[in-house]
């Protein structure tokens, strides 16, 4: 089954811009008044809305490539620097868990999480290692980032996974 990057980033990322350009074109418009104008300093933060904006919407616009078949996972994600492809015969167990975020560690997200046999790590960065009852796992893929729901991952790695789906 082929799973598809969701397009919610390059969304926000489009929202953030127009918000930000806008707050900017009022705070040139106030400095360049010839009346004295107050200007609120959250216009300031304009222009690295702007940015940040530009930068969620070439993030969410990168390309991802998700697949889970009878061969395994594969996944190509370069905005999050993930490259995987791991066969079944090399995974103990996979499942969908909720854990913390690698770099906010006051969120949560789902995660795909793969729990492979021999211990190595399947290509993903070393921050997304996740150590549980002496297993050492490591996280795929945000389920947030793909648009396909929750219970298509379940469908799937139920048919394909078999008795390693946890």
């Amino acid at each position: 089954m082929d799973f598809h990057r969701s397009l919610n980033r390059a969304i926000g990322g489009g929202f953030l811009i127009a918000i930000g350009a806008v707050m900017t074109v009022m705070l040139i418009g106030g400095l360049t008044a010839d009346t004295a104008v107050r200007i609120n300093y959250v216009f300031f933060a304009a222009p690295v809305g702007v940015v940040a904006g530009v930068v969620m919407l070439i993030n969410g616009l990168r390309p991802m490539t998700m697949r889970i078949d009878e061969r395994g996972i594969l996944i190509q994600h370069p905005a999050r620097k993930v490259r995987v492809a791991l066969g079944w015969q090399h995974v103990a167990g996979v499942s969908l868990s909720t854990l913390r975020k690698p770099k906010d560690e006051r969120s949560t997200a789902t995660y795909l999480t793969v729990w492979p046999r021999d211990g190595h790590n399947p290509g993903v960065p070393a921050a997304w290692v996740v150590q549980q009852n002496g297993w050492t796992g490591y996280r795929l893929v945000d389920v947030g980032d793909v648009r396909e729901t929750e219970d298509q991952f379940g469908q799937a790695l139920g048919r394909y996974a078999g008795p390693a789906y946890r």
